[in-house]
């Protein structure tokens, strides 16, 4: 009786720290659409998105049509996009949490890189 509540308590505890969400197909519409305060769905999308979509060799204009424009491009040595995928405020006006997806090209305009940067405080 007592292997059975172990093994019991062992599946449940692994059931729950097996979860993760379950990543959906890109949706463009969906991409480009905020919902109050963020884009609470953009990262389901991100396995998607960097295997299917966004490839080496992209244009710039490519991914800005498929993404949609951006405030946060940068010229320094390369082009840089950067999309916000989450932001975590807590109790604060200040974020606690972010993940954004940064995606460089260079002085061509073709793409060379994609990354999620998650920062934590």
């Amino acid at each position: 009786m007592r292997n059975i509540l172990y093994i019991l308590i062992y599946t449940i505890f692994l059931s729950f720290t097996s979860c993760k969400p379950e990543q959906t197909k890109f949706n463009q519409n969906q991409w480009k659409t905020r919902n109050d305060l963020d884009y609470n769905h953009r990262e389901l999308m991100i396995e998607d998105l960097s295997k299917n979509y966004l490839k080496p060799g992209m244009k710039l204009r490519e991914v800005e049509n498929l993404l949609g424009k951006n405030d946060f491009a940068s010229e320094q040595d390369t082009l840089q996009l950067q999309y916000e995928i989450y932001v975590d405020y807590g109790i604060d006006i200040d974020p606690v949490e972010t993940k954004t997806l940064i995606i460089n090209f260079d002085s061509d305009s073709t793409l060379t890189k994609i990354r999620l940067d998650h920062w934590e405080r």
